[in-house]
């Protein structure tokens, strides 16, 4: 029927999209060229386009596996057994994952200190990484006693590690659990900023001051000049003789230096001061 052959090139099509989807996934061998991470990364990230159900997921995954990968897959009949993505992929991981010796991370843990632009909270999220790879490389299941040492060993490797004036500021505050270290360092560096905010403006300020204090004293000594000029002036007219030896007197402001008005009635000065 005419529906049926119109309905056959959409049927072809969508298999053959779903074909190519799978191809975006490489193989995987468990060797160094592509990590067990970026491996099942892009699992998930084709399964999130192609829209696949978690069954779906496991069996691609396992179609994917080659070489050394499938072969330890294989050899342990429990892995047979697990239905969940999440559990085969956690599996996975703890196989080929190429693992920091604990040496390393004991050592960059010690060694571990707040940059000079490292915020409070980038650092204290570091120094978590890092505990939790060391305390937390066995077993995850552990006591109040085990983990509440754990803090201990954050909180003291966190103070260490941060900047002299903000680990001052939190010594001072003597905390006892790891979140009020952490919420003592944010203080101190919030204080620091509205500091920096405050010196970055004070040469501003001072220097309107500045300029504000010798605009005064120049009106002040142009007031004292234009006084000056006409006592000169008066003192003239008086002693100047007969009507043809006199001069007559040219005033000049000594606020715009324009001669022929004086500076109280300088409309330069009037305009300004408006």
């Amino acid at each position: 029927m005419p529906q049926t052959r119109q309905s056959e090139p959409l049927l072809t099509q969508t298999a053959s999209e779903k074909f190519n989807l799978i191809d975006l996934i490489p193989m995987y061998d468990g060797g160094e060229s592509l990590g067990i991470r970026r491996f099942l990364e892009k699992i998930n990230d084709v399964a999130n386009l192609g829209k696949w159900s978690n069954d779906k997921k496991v069996t691609i995954l396992k179609l994917k596996f080659a070489g050394i990968a499938e072969e330890f897959f294989l050899s342990d009949p429990t892995h047979g057994h697990l239905t969940k993505y999440n559990d085969i992929a956690r599996i996975l991981i703890n196989r080929f994952e190429k693992a920091v010796p604990l040496s390393t991370r004991l050592q960059l843990f010690s060694s571990c200190i707040q940059g000079s632009s490292e915020s409070v909270q980038e650092f204290a999220a570091r120094i978590n990484k890092l505990g939790t790879q060391i305390f937390q490389s066995g077993n995850s299941a552990q006591n109040t006693a085990v983990r509440n040492a754990n803090d201990q060993l954050l909180q003291s490797r966190l103070i260490s590690g941060l900047r002299n004036d903000i680990r001052r500021y939190v010594l001072a505050r003597d905390p006892i659990y790891l979140d009020e270290s952490i919420s003592a360092a944010l203080i101190e560096e919030q204080n620091m900023k509205l500091n920096q905010i405050t010196n970055d403006e004070n040469p501003s300020q001072t220097e309107t001051l500045v300029i504000s204090a010798l605009t005064n004293k120049l009106e002040e000594i142009n007031l004292k000049v234009g006084r000056l000029q006409e006592t000169s002036s008066v003192t003239a007219r008086k002693t100047g003789g007969d009507l043809f030896n006199r001069r007559e007197t040219v005033f000049k402001c000594f606020y715009c230096g324009i001669q022929g008005h004086r500076q109280a009635n300088c409309r330069k000065k009037e305009v300004g001061r408006t």
